[in-house]
């Protein structure tokens, strides 16, 4: 018998292009331009006189085209000679250029996040579990946020069934997410990195048996030496972003208040997160979101880091030591240490 559920790709609905309103697909801005503009051209027009009136509204009409013109991304064509005007002005002021330490232009001669981040102030708390996790206070939003790590099982061997159930669990997940208290964002990361082999080489030795056969433990040892080339990790981030003004009082909460808050809910919305197919969560330490931005900015530190966990198990950069020492951006792209960064926007 039929069960009258179509065998097809699963497809997702009810998505709308953001767009302000106005008349005649202007939006706002144009909307604005149009309305002043055309008042503009009257008043010219009764004082002035025709002809110079008739001049005005040439030009309003070739500023209403810039606006009303779009290419395929959505953007009008004031919007993109906007955007060259900013970044050529950029470039000429040397903004585009970043240099830290000792002989950079930072004041304290760290090697301090560039840019809206260097303003970024990271504190360490535990939650109801005893977990540590990193809180991020960014003043100039007066926000605070907490960074978790998942990692989902994916859709391989999996029955359809199964993902339909980690997708409806996700959208209720971020249903309820409007009911948590101060909560402004949530944002979700999918980092692929290549696999430097120290974690699986710290495993795999400490597992080794002193006592087993020699060709058992040179042939894994052979498998650790050569697994990591060609592969990659797969890594998942959760961030939760919350107002620090307290819904109830309307006071701005300090770190040490915003952490004995988010300690006693942080347990419920990781145990939540589970049943979406986000694998085993948990809350990132400070200690490893230094790591973490080290590493993006400088990927050639990664298998340092790796390494000195498999010694000693302390890495030991801070917060006010993970930016980039020097830092390039282009308009297609940024020069970052040893990495350089791109991004590719798809749009419909």
């Amino acid at each position: 018998a039929s069960s009258g559920i179509s065998a097809g790709p699963r497809t997702y609905g009810n998505w709308r292009r953001p767009q302000s309103a106005g008349l005649f697909g202007l939006g706002a801005l144009g909307t604005g331009i149009m309305m002043g503009g055309l008042v503009l051209v009257v008043l010219v027009t009764m004082l002035a006189g025709f002809l110079r009136g008739l001049v005005l509204f040439v030009v309003l009409t070739g500023l209403l085209a810039g606006v009303a013109a779009k290419d395929k991304h959505g953007r009008s064509l004031l919007e993109r000679t906007r955007t060259r005007m900013v970044w050529a002005t950029a470039r000429h002021r040397g903004a585009h250029l970043y240099r830290s330490g000792p002989l950079g232009f930072t004041v304290w001669g760290t090697h301090q996040l560039p840019g809206i981040a260097a303003s970024l102030r990271l504190s360490e708390h535990f939650d109801a579990y005893g977990r540590p996790f990193a809180l991020l206070h960014a003043p100039a939003t007066n926000t605070y946020t907490v960074p978790l790590a998942a990692s989902p099982d994916g859709a391989s061997l999996v029955d359809r069934e199964q993902v339909d159930v980690w997708v409806s669990d996700w959208g209720h997940w971020l249903a309820n997410l409007a009911d948590e208290p101060g909560l402004v964002a949530c944002s979700v990361t999918v980092e692929t990195a290549p696999d430097s082999g120290h974690e699986l080489r710290r495993s795999v030795q400490a597992s080794i048996d002193p006592d087993a056969p020699g060709f058992a433990a040179t042939m894994l040892r052979d498998v650790v030496d050569a697994y990591p080339v060609g592969s990659s990790v797969t890594r998942a981030w959760v961030v939760l972003t919350f107002s620090a003004v307290s819904p109830a009082t309307g006071d701005k909460r300090d770190p040490e208040a915003m952490g004995r808050d988010l300690g006693t809910r942080l347990p419920g919305l990781v145990d939540t997160l589970r049943a979406t197919g986000a694998g085993a969560v948990r809350p990132v330490s400070g200690q490893e979101l230094c790591e973490l931005v080290r590493v993006a900015y400088d990927p050639g530190s990664a298998p340092l880091i790796d390494q000195a966990h498999s010694q000693r198990g302390d890495t030991g950069p801070w917060w006010a030591d993970v930016g980039p020492t020097a830092a390039v951006a282009e308009w297609d792209g940024y020069r970052h240490d040893s990495g350089y960064s791109v991004t590719w926007a798809m749009s419909t």
